[in-house]
Formats: structure tokens, sequence, C-alpha cells
């Protein structure tokens, strides 16, 4: 079966083939009909398998357009989702922000489970029903205390508010571990969410019958349609994953043990460090978006603000800013003929970094005297603002965790990514860019590379050493459905910590964890006891993989200036300063570095000495 992935973007919607890559401008308004011309246009013939990253669970969250949630907790409890918990994330903000508990309605239902499950008070629906129906809430979520050691008050509550009609997410299947915090805050997110994905996929699926929708989780794996219906808070970062899964494949397949993935878009640029460990993916349990905890596993993805689309101004104390509000789809960088406003794309081209012909192919005609009235003198400018805002994510990633940028290889793609690949590798002191065929396009790329992936959790509480000598019994309840490839990990603390560290389980649990702790902190103590916390197994079904990616097509013949040429015509090596063009990208190869094509089309750019 073919494989098409289909990656939702601020700006462009792409979509990667086994034949070549097709960009079609996105519709904020309504995303599905970007997707939907997309796929008119390619013709598909057949059953197709296609993977889809989505943007449209991020930007419900981060614009507030989801739907009217309650939220119902064991009675006493009902507003845990509004405190939260007492750490203060921004220890020397004088107004810290708060997080936004979704949830307008929050209702107590009298029961109480003890901390191992069982029951201390019985479960009581008297009026739940009716006082959720007056609030007239969209959508639930229902959090019950310690309902990960005892589902059954929750399956209670959950069946009886089915009936009003409207979502209805429940903590212990959306996650499954203590914390209530945590679970209550996912759980709440998830019920928001599914009435706003769930129309989307569940539209797409109708008009692409015949073909089978898949949609990319934030781990990096996929879900079919319907599961990411109901587990929409899986997909928030769907679209950043397939990148990072793109990349890590690339350093796999040139050898190489670290890497940091830098994906610039129109919106905003994302950026992981990519170091291997337990399935080859750098996946952790949490991410925190507009200071919510998310229960959730993704991969581990910092993003800022910055991308081709990034608007400029000068701020009210006279300083120049880029970011993080962006010109998007519509109206656009204004050298695309509709916006007014700067952008980090209009300054590439007053700077000579992009002709009319490069983009697209020479599809998309670029206005040069537009974009010079809008940038108004701020062109350099407006580039070394956006670079250090995009160095200060990859030192997040890096320098902050006590890990050095400085052996890594920068993976750069994106539209936008290749034009500022170069300079933040100067910045950062980093060996060398890698910059794969079709970067534009690579997170389409790696959709059709994403494994099938179903995660699981268990919380258990126990001492290191018992969870390592009874592997087999502990992890037998979360054995749910069989799996080519298990990868099974813990999150392990010292007794008495409040934080843990995940490292893979097997019967070297401890060991691994001592130097896990040592490497992210600095110390370990092989004298204290250790306990974990969760157990996780991820369930891998490997994809088939794709071939690949094809060449760059034929594009009209168009002339180039000095030190301009087709990507595709590289031959051996070629001295910076030099712009190289392409379908999705334009790399710059600075005064100083050198670009030579790897044997799979990779452009290496490495500097002279």
């Amino acid at each position: 079966m073919d494989v098409v992935g289909i990656d939702t973007g601020g700006t462009f919607t792409d979509f990667m083939t086994g034949d070549g890559v097709l960009k079609v401008r996105s519709t904020p308004r309504d995303p599905a009909q970007a997707f939907l011309d997309g796929l008119a246009r390619l013709g598909l013939e057949g059953p197709v398998r296609l993977v889809h990253g989505t943007t449209v669970g991020t930007n419900a969250l981060l614009t507030r357009r989801y739907a009217r949630t309650a939220f119902v907790a064991t009675e006493g409890v009902e507003d845990l989702i509004g405190i939260g918990r007492q750490d203060r994330r921004d220890l020397y903000a004088i107004l810290p922000r708060r997080h936004d508990p979704i949830a307008g309605h929050r209702f107590g239902v009298r029961e109480r489970l003890r901390a191992d499950g069982s029951v201390d008070t019985p479960l009581d629906l008297r009026d739940l029903l009716a006082r959720v129906r007056a609030s007239a809430a969209e959508a639930v979520a229902v959090c019950l205390l310690h309902a990960y050691r005892n589902p059954a008050h929750e399956r209670a509550v959950g069946e009886a508010l089915r009936t009003l009609g409207i979502p209805v997410a429940l903590s212990h299947v959306v996650a499954n571990e203590f914390r209530e915090f945590e679970r209550a805050a996912t759980t709440v997110a998830n019920a928001a969410l599914m009435p706003v994905l769930g129309p989307y996929l569940r539209r797409l699926e109708r008009e692409t019958k015949g073909h089978r929708l898949e949609v990319l989780q934030s781990s990096g794996g996929t879900l079919t349609a319907a599961e990411a219906a109901d587990l929409p808070v899986r997909t928030i970062l769907s679209g950043p994953a397939g990148g990072v899964v793109a990349a890590t494949g690339l350093l796999r397949r040139h050898g190489i043990a670290e890497g940091v993935s830098f994906d610039m878009g129109g919106t905003s640029t994302d950026v992981a460090l990519i170091r291997g460990g337990p399935g080859g993916l750098p996946v952790r349990p949490e991410f925190r978006l507009e200071g919510l905890p998310l229960r959730v596993p993704v991969l581990d993805v910092h993003t800022v603000g910055a991308g081709g689309g990034s608007l400029a101004r000068i701020d009210a104390l006279g300083a120049l800013r880029v970011g993080p509000d962006s010109a998007g789809a519509e109206p656009g960088p204004a050298c695309y003929g509709i916006g007014e406003e700067p952008t980090v794309t209009d300054a590439h081209v007053v700077l000579g970094n992009l002709a009319e012909e490069d983009l697209l192919a020479g599809t998309l005609r670029i206005d040069a005297a537009r974009a010079r009235r809008a940038v108004k003198g701020m062109a350099e400018g407006i580039l070394r603002v956006a670079d250090a805002t995009m160095e200060r994510a990859i030192r997040a990633v890096t320098v902050r965790r006590g890990i050095d940028p400085r052996p890594c290889s920068l993976v750069a793609f994106g539209g936008a990514g290749p034009l500022h690949a170069c300079a933040l590798a100067d910045a950062l002191g980093m060996r060398d860019v890698l910059v794969p065929r079709d970067p534009g396009a690579f997170s389409a790329h790696g959709m059709r590379q994403a494994d099938r992936r179903r995660d699981f959790v268990r919380t258990v509480l126990l001492p290191a050493r018992e969870v390592a000598a009874r592997l087999d019994e502990l992890f037998a309840p979360l054995r749910r459905e069989s799996a080519p490839l298990e990868v099974l990990t813990a999150d392990a603390r010292y007794v008495g910590q409040s934080h843990e560290v995940a490292v893979t389980a097997d019967a070297d649990l401890e060991d691994h964890f001592h130097a896990a702790h040592e490497r992210a902190f600095g110390y370990c103590d092989r004298s204290r006891a250790v306990e974990v916390v969760n157990l996780r197994l991820a369930a891998i079904d490997p994809a088939p993989r794709t071939g690949p990616l094809p060449p760059e097509p034929p594009s009209p013949e168009a002339r180039r200036g000095p030190g301009r040429m087709r990507r595709a015509d590289l031959l051996g090596a070629v001295l910076g300063p030099t712009v190289l063009v392409e379908l999705t990208a334009t790399t710059v190869v600075p005064a100083g570095w050198q670009a030579r094509a790897l044997g799979d089309g990779t452009l290496h750019l490495t500097r002279v000495h």
C-alpha cells in the first residue's frame, strides 16, 4: 500500500508521495479544505495509507477555541483543576501567569476510593446529570481520586454522562497514572478538544473513503482517525513530530550519534535533541502548553514563535521584535502580494537570499518591491533577531541541559530552515549541517516513515529491585495487544524525590537510573533506595519502509545570478558564499562554508578551515 504524508502547516500544507512533493496554501479557517484540495490534485488511485500531521488541536488550545467543558471530580476536590500545584514556574515574575483551567463548570460527585483502590465511600450519582445538563456543557471530563487504581466509579459516571449526548473523557483512559492535577489537566484538555478534532477527522474520513486515514501522534507514532478523535490530546505536537521522525532516520542512516533537528516553517521553529535511546526517538511522558501540564507521551520538542512568516515590528521602547505573531497563510508575507507587514521572508527577499524564481520553482511569484516597502531598511536586523530567538531554542535543548551542542550535527529543514542553518551553527559552534532533499516537505516525509504506536502506563510505586525481579508479571497488564516491538521503560526516582527520570526497564534498571540521574543532574547516590513510580510500554508496529525522497522534478529554465545554482545541479563541492535553490526551500551557504551532496541526496555543509 502506498503512503502519503500530509503535513498541515501555518502557511502551506505539504503532501509527500512516492513520486514527489506537492505544496498547497493552507486554509486556516477550514484546515480540511487544503487537505482535500491537495488530495484532489494528486488524483490518488486504489487504497492509500494517508498519514496526517495536524495542528487543529494545538491551535484550538492556543486560541482558546475549544468546546465549553465541564469537569467532574470527587466531591471536595472540584477546584483541583484551578488550584494546580504550589510550584511557581516563573520564579521572578511579579505578576506570574496562571494556567488556563479550561473547564469553566466544575461538579463534585459523592464517592471516594482509597489509595489502594478500595472503596471508602460508595458512588452516588444523585442529581449529577441535572447539574451538568444545566451547565450547557459541550463536553465533560471526569477525574476521580485514585481512578488509576480502580476505574469502576469513573466508568459508571461516564456511562451516565454519555446519555446527555456529548463527548465524555475519563481520566483512566486518557492518562492512567497517579498525580491528580496532571491527570485532571490532561483529561480536561482531551474533553475540550473532542468536539473540535472529532468532526474534522470524521469529515476527512468521509471525503477520503477508500483510503486508510491515520493521524500522527505527538510521540511520533500513528493512531487511526477514530482513535485520534477519542484521544485528541495525543495529537498536540503532531506536526513537529513528523520532522523529528524524519531527522532521526536521517542521522541514523549517516551513522551520526548526536544531532539537533531544526524545523523552521512559516509560523514557528521546532527543535529537538536526538541522541538515540529507547525506541530511537526522544520521547518524554509530559509537556506543558500555555502552563498546562499534559501527561501524554510526546517527542521532546522545543517550540518558539519564529518562522518565515513571523512579523517584525518596533515595540514601544524602540526595540525591534520578530514574532511570535505570524502572517500565516492569510495574508502571508508582503512579498506574496497581499500582506503589508514585514516578515522574515521579506527580509530574505530584500537581501537577495530569495529571488523571484526561487519559490516553488517560480510558480509562487514574489513581489520584491513590495517586500522592500514593508521592510524599510530593517532586513539585516530582522534576520539577526530571528536567529537569536532560534539560537536560544537550540540552547534550551542542549546547553541548559548540560549538553555541549558543538559535537552535534544540525539537521535543517522546513521551508525556511536552510536559510538560517549555517548562521546558527556558527553561533553555537556546531560541527556541521545536514539539509535533506526537499527540506520544505521533510516533516511530511517523516509521516510517511512513522510506525503505528500504542502507549500504555501503569502506576506501581515499588522498589526498583522488586520491579527488576518481576518485570514480566508487572508488565503483563499492559500487554493488551501483540506488537512486533515493545519498548519497556520506567519512571524512577530516589525515595523522597518528587520528580522522576525515564530509564530502560530491564534487569539493570537501578544501574540505568543512577547513570541517567548523573547525566541529568550531575550526581548520583548509589547508597540511596530507588523507587519506580510508573511502568510504560510502547507497542510499536513498524511501518513498511518507504524509499528515499524522490529527486527534484525538472523546473523551468530560469536565469541564475552570480553565486546561485540549482541544488540538483551540484556536482562535487561548492564554496560559499552561494545560494542553492530547489523546489521546496533555499539553502544559504555563507563565506567560510562549503556544500557537497551525499549519496542519498542529502546536502552536507561544513566549515572551510
